[in-house]
């Protein structure tokens, strides 16, 4: 078996944490991940959450029922980091950044059942970032040019809610990192290179 980074989960030969500092943050990032989106080898979700120290991560669909998820969802100052209708847009908060940052981590699809399943979610004012290139560089397909990754949409805003673009650079160039890597990988295979190899099934 290889060895693995016990903080990215990586082979070490394919870790990137050497360029992935813990960034602080004045916007608490709460990430609400899709569960199919936590077995994709390009996690970005993780990503984000091993890079910022404001930040929890939580896997699955329905919320109702997670204390701490609606807690913080009902606190002053929560946004919903969400394209759309009445969204704002992220350079507008800088005076006054969000308190909370919820971040839907998931297909498109997967993410408007999530919204669908989760009325406080959708009732929290929208916060949009734009004018940014997807840096999936192939590797997954978007309905947009400005539809980004849940690592690039994060960054981005916290670069506008903080005035500071250099302190989020790492973030981007570890996930630039980590998609060279698998598009290597899977370089001449025909399978999806998103999703990690499953094991074969033993007879």
């Amino acid at each position: 078996m290889r060895e693995t980074c016990r903080r990215c989960l990586r082979p070490t030969d394919f870790c990137f944490c050497d360029g992935l500092p813990l960034i602080p943050t004045r916007t608490r990032v709460v990430l609400l991940q899709h569960p199919r989106e936590a077995r994709l080898a390009i996690c970005s979700a993780r990503l984000t959450h091993l890079a910022l120290a404001e930040s929890e991560l939580y896997c699955g669909v329905r919320f109702a029922g997670h204390d701490r998820v609606r807690a913080l969802a009902s606190q002053p100052g929560a946004y919903l980091l969400y394209p759309g209708e009445g969204a704002v847009a992220a350079d507008s908060l800088t005076a006054s950044p969000p308190a909370h940052l919820f971040v839907i981590d998931g297909t498109w699809k997967q993410a408007e059942k999530m919204l669908r399943e989760n009325p406080l979610f959708a009732a929290l004012p929208r916060v949009s970032i734009s004018g940014v290139a997807s840096g999936y560089a192939g590797l997954r397909r978007e309905p947009g040019p400005d539809r980004l990754s849940t690592l690039e949409a994060v960054a981005c805003a916290l670069e506008a809610f903080e005035g500071d673009p250099t302190r989020f650079a790492p973030m981007r160039a570890a996930f630039r990192r980590m998609v060279e890597q698998q598009l290597t990988c899977a370089k001449g295979e025909r399978r999806n290179p998103r999703h990690r190899r499953r094991p074969a099934a033993s007879l």
